[in-house]
């Protein structure tokens, strides 16, 4: 249970201070409770509100980086994706994917063979421990009718079959994100939304916490703590301007864009499809000539993505346009040939920025930044007690956090504690078999709800299903969909509220739930979940009509 305590902020001192409620944000709360820290987190706006929501719903096992020769990173990777399984079974489920092979050079099924089996041998502990129902086969070469089988729309000059591997899909990633949160406050972690941190507080050259405001109330108060990580993704080079009283963009960020479309182009497999447009990555030992674009399956639409363009504006700044979204569009149709996705298919255009290193100057193709770093400020600028993370990828938010917990405790002279995160289960993950976890469950909630209802609450909130059931013991009207065109339950959205610190519609709407994150819900469905918030927050009339107000312009794209 999440409650916004901004007493307990201004008035205790904290081991470490997290600013950013991101993925990294959550994943380092969460690893430095474990290890015994007195820990407090905030986020300026809602939790998994920025870049950590824009997601191709893949836990990617790194088989891309055999391009570079980069092993390190494959196996980074391949770990992290297996304690995700793990640790989250309810959340994150393997996926088959695949890609066209053409020809018989680099693209040819027996250059692709070869680079599935060194995948298969660098994951060769993929499944170690892990329940029967969520351990990755190996991967392996199919032909070319069964590959147009699963996508017909794919070019077909040179084609001769497709490579199939498996990674893995967290179909709901804002709770996958909210799941580590909840756990860290559960431990004891002091968590808030909507508390900006307006300034650092210095004195003697060390970082002693920051000056915070109330986003949602307008009062400022101090946070004190003795170690402050910046993860707040974009956003960090506002920090780090403010400390070195400069109006530079330190870290050069790139947009990230994925369009949501609603056709389902295959039941349960996520494929690559070339573009016509070449790609130069300048630190691939092999390239792939033509970009590759993703589509995978998701709640019977399809995610597609990803597109990059520089940015070099302020975070906060950046809105996805009209322009951006066609021209992505028609780069999406130039790779399948025949399907004719119109701007109509696409329900919602998701956009985040993500650090790059540099721009192909040919090209003008984008080099995403491809390791994290971190940013010591006593190294960088003589400044103790800060840290900042430059963080790249979702996948290993967990092991990078377990480093920089590892450096924070070094610098707080603390002794080091082996991580706890690898293996214990997060919210909703106490599982060791989920076959018979949800066979059991679905027998005990016989008589409670549609089989439909119940597969939902097992698969979103796994293991604390019974939480959402507890609260519509109270109203069993509560266990009703909010309306005909979405499987979002009424107690969902009190949940949110009672449980989980939702302050806006927008917050149950996008990240408690999966009410609007395919796409614009109906009006009925929106003003059921704004009359259930209203009842909770005891919203007027008006403040009500705000915020459906509001949260509609999510969908406004010019």
């Amino acid at each position: 249970m999440m409650k916004r305590d901004l007493n307990r902020l201004a008035n205790e001192e904290f081991d470490l201070l997290v600013v950013g409620g991101g993925i990294y944000g959550a994943t380092l709360a969460w690893d430095a409770v474990l290890r015994g820290l007195k820990v407090a987190i905030v986020e300026k706006g809602d939790f998994a509100s920025g870049t950590s929501s824009n997601s191709l719903k893949i836990i990617h096992g790194g088989l891309r980086y055999l391009q570079h020769a980069d092993f390190a990173r494959m196996r980074e990777s391949i770990i992290e994706r297996r304690i995700l399984l793990h640790i989250a079974p309810h959340l994150v489920s393997p996926m088959p994917c695949v890609m066209p092979t053409m020809g018989h050079a680099v693209k040819g099924p027996e250059v692709m063979r070869i680079g599935l089996l060194m995948n298969d041998l660098l994951s060769i502990d993929r499944n170690l421990g892990l329940d029967p129902a969520k351990r990755l086969p190996a991967g392996k070469i199919i032909s070319k009718s069964r590959l147009l089988d699963i996508m017909p729309y794919l070019q077909r000059d040179n084609l001769n079959g497709g490579a199939l591997w498996y990674d893995a899909h967290m179909p709901n990633s804002e709770r996958l994100l909210l799941s580590f949160l909840l756990s860290a406050v559960d431990k004891g972690v002091a968590a808030a939304n909507y508390v900006f941190a307006q300034d650092l507080i210095i004195k003697d050259n060390r970082v002693t916490g920051v000056h915070a405001k109330d986003v949602l109330g307008g009062d400022v108060f101090d946070i004190r703590a003795k170690m402050t990580i910046s993860s707040a993704g974009p956003w960090i080079n506002n920090m780090i301007a403010r400390l070195r009283k400069d109006d530079q963009q330190h870290i050069k960020y790139s947009t990230a864009i994925n369009l949501v479309i609603k056709r389902q182009f295959t039941d349960d497999i996520a494929f690559a499809a070339p573009t016509a447009r070449e790609f130069k990555d300048d630190d691939a030992i092999i390239s792939k000539g033509s970009r590759l674009l993703f589509f995978v399956p998701w709640r019977g639409y399809t995610i597609a993505g990803t597109a990059h363009k520089p940015y070099d504006g302020d975070a906060e700044a950046y809105h996805i346009s009209a322009q951006e979204v066609n021209e992505f569009l028609n780069e999406v149709n130039s790779a399948l040939p025949g399907a004719n996705i119109t701007l109509d298919e696409v329900t919602f255009a998701y956009a985040g920025l993500l650090p790059m290193s540099g721009v192909n100057q040919q090209t003008n193709d984008v080099q995403l930044q491809k390791h994290f770093s971190i940013i010591d400020h006593a190294v960088e600028d003589g400044i103790e007690g800060l840290l900042s993370a430059v963080t790249v990828k979702f996948t290993t938010a967990r092991g990078v956090s377990e480093i920089l917990v590892n450096r924070a405790m070094e610098k707080l002279g603390r002794p080091r504690i082996k991580s706890a995160s690898r293996n214990k289960p997060i919210w909703g993950g106490d599982v060791s078999d989920f076959a018979s976890f949800v066979s059991l469950a679905l027998e005990k909630m016989n008589g409670v709800a549609g089989h439909d209802v119940k597969t939902h609450l097992l698969n979103t909130y796994g293991s604390q299903y019974h939480e959402i059931l507890d609260l519509a013991s109270e109203d069993k009207s509560l266990l009703a969909p909010l309306a005909a065109d979405t499987s979002v339950l009424g107690a969902e959205i009190v949940n949110g509220v009672r449980n989980e610190m939702a302050q806006k519609l927008s917050d149950v709407a996008m990240r408690r739930t999966e009410l609007g994150t395919a796409g614009k819900p109906s009006h009925q469905a929106v003003s059921r979940a704004a009359d259930l918030m209203a009842a909770e927050l005891g919203w007027s009339e008006e403040q009500k009509k705000a915020e459906i107000a509001d949260y509609f312009k999510i969908y406004e794209i010019k």
